[in-house]
């Protein structure tokens, strides 16, 4: 290969220096202190793969430094050959129905364009939906303002587009005329878009709250697409927009860049001009479905995650365990640009990413809540999109909520932040594993606490689309867990986002809670070799 002709050195330098915007990187550079993400190490490993370069994730999480890599036992074999056989990142593109049995390809329906089977995830998802009876149960919403007057066709032609471009947006399910549980992609369709008008601000945000809490809240058919809905109040110089979904086709990231997209579209038709937006992979979802059948089929990977859940529960007994909750209340609280920029500096030193820190600090403050230093378990949200071309801009479900153990807490920050990046890292092979097989094994919820680490990195292109401003962006979403905590660093501010259903938990616990949390982070950045002590923060009626 061409790439392979070049210094193997100088080609995984320039990869990095591309995906993490640096120029300042060397031999000995650690990934993590340059501020890099599960993202952009996605990024990261496609782009050297296609250099000829076969390193892993988990390569590039363990190792983090060029000189580290070069020292991969693969990537050694590849470069003492001819290249020949090393990964070009020209994964062919996924045939139509090709992961769908060949007598099932019979039973699809007309103007269905491609057909694969559901992953778990998606399968539990709508399974509790349905069970609940909830609309609201699994829709994540994204909002904002745009600063510029609203022109319809131009938002439906853009809108349009998107759906065309994206296959999340024409997917739906089916469960019950195939083979196996089945996601449907058809060839066309529309996410639905409602408009209201208003005269001022008070209205307009009125309007907001009516379609998100009321409107929104009409059951949403997942046999039929779109499970994408749009929502927009126009007022005489500015517009509010809501993109809502079905967590089962759209995840987090995904959310994040159909935003980006749809303003980009959308000020390209305003201007008359192209919105010059970069190819898709069509594969990216049959990558992720045959990852997660290999992972399901992987006898290492089901006793790494067993041995992570079998402890006891942490906060709530198994009286609750049949009852889907209701996590319905919110609690927030900022985290100021000062935190946010001490945290990446502590990143930078430790060489770790900021998930870990914040993970760090989630299970101490855990173990206080709970007065327990030993076998801490919570749920860990992971992504899991393939390292295949092109998956950081594909839209789709590539998350996965995994237990993580800390066998204690009673360690120092440094200690306890090491031990959350080497849980990530030690998971890497195995987080396509279906969650639904720990939980069938242990005969229980494999956690009863979630963690969320957001960092929607996107909106920053967002922010660059100066035709179309955009401000006071906001997300809100219902998972079926009673306790999920969610820290996200947006720009350079941050945010504690707990929801919780107040049947398992008391409010001022959760406030007091969040603020353990908070202080926590500030203990830690203070000095990060210091005891990882408890909270002076009063958590009691933590059970309910």
């Amino acid at each position: 290969m061409e790439e392979l002709r070049k210094d193997p050195a100088d080609v995984l330098l320039a990869v990095l220096r591309e995906n993490l915007s640096v120029q300042d990187i060397d031999m000995d550079s650690k990934f993590y202190a340059l501020g890099g993400d599960s993202l952009t190490a996605v990024r990261v490993v496609n782009d050297a793969r296609a250099k000829g370069i076969p390193i892993t994730l988990r390569d590039l999480m363990v190792r983090q430094s060029v000189r580290g890599m070069m020292g991969v036992p693969s990537v050694l074999e590849a470069l003492a050959g001819d290249g020949s056989g090393a990964p070009d990142g020209g994964t062919p593109e996924a045939a139509a129905f090709s992961l769908l049995d060949p007598r099932d390809r019979a039973l699809v329906p007309e103007g269905v364009a491609d057909a694969l089977p559901a992953s778990a995830l998606q399968i539990g998802m709508l399974y509790l939906c349905e069970t609940s009876q909830d609309p609201l149960l699994y829709h994540s919403m994204d909002g904002w303002e745009v600063c510029a007057p609203f022109d319809e066709k131009g938002f439906r032609s853009a809108l349009t587009a998107l759906c065309r471009r994206h296959p999340a947006l024409r997917t739906a399910f089916d469960f019950g005329g195939l083979s196996v549980p089945a996601q449907l992609v058809w060839a066309d369709a529309e996410p639905e878009l409602s408009i209201d008008r208003a005269t001022g601000a008070d209205e307009a945000e009125e309007l907001v709250r009516d379609w998100c809490d009321r409107r929104l809240a009409s059951p949403i058919d997942w046999r039929t697409p779109s499970l994408v809905r749009c929502h927009v109040v126009v007022l005489p110089e500015s517009f509010h927009l809501v993109l809502a979904a079905h967590h089962a086709v759209l995840d987090g990231w995904s959310l994040s860049r159909l935003a980006v997209e749809l303003m980009t579209l959308y000020s390209a038709e305003c201007g008359g001009q192209e919105a010059g937006l970069p190819a898709l992979s069509a594969s990216v979802q049959n990558d992720f479905i045959a990852a997660e059948q290999s992972a399901a089929a992987s006898p290492a990977a089901a006793e790494h995650w067993f041995g992570q859940a079998d402890v006891e529960p942490l906060l709530f007994d198994g009286s609750k365990h049949d009852k889907i909750p209701n996590a319905d209340q919110r609690c927030e609280l900022g985290l100021d640009a000062g935190l946010v920029r001490s945290l990446n500096g502590v990143a930078r030193m430790l060489g770790v990413s900021v998930k870990a820190i914040a993970l760090a600090a989630h299970v101490r403050a855990l173990g206080t809540w709970t007065r327990r230093e030993q076998d801490i378990v919570t749920g860990v949200v992971f992504n899991t999109r393939p390292v295949s071309a092109g998956s950081d801009l594909a839209t789709g479900l590539f998350l996965n909520t995994l237990p993580v153990r800390f066998p204690t807490v009673n360690d120092t920050w440094a200690g306890l932040i090491r031990a959350a990046a080497d849980a990530e890292s030690k998971s890497a092979p195995y987080q396509a594993f279906p969650q639904a097989l720990v939980v069938e094994r242990l005969g229980r919820p494999a956690f009863d606490v979630t963690f969320n680490f957001m960092n929607f990195h996107a909106y920053e292109e967002l922010d660059r689309l100066t035709s179309v401003p955009t401000r006071g962006r906001w997300r809100r979403g219902k998972p079926s867990f009673p306790f999920h905590v969610n820290v996200e660093i947006s720009g350079t501010e941050g945010q504690i986002r707990i929801g919780f259903d107040s049947a398992y938990v008391a409010r001022p616990t959760v406030e007091a809670h969040a603020s353990s949390l908070r202080q926590a982070l500030v203990s830690l950045v203070a000095n990060p070799v210091s005891p990882a002590g408890r909270s002076t923060q009063d958590e009691r009626g933590i059970r309910s």
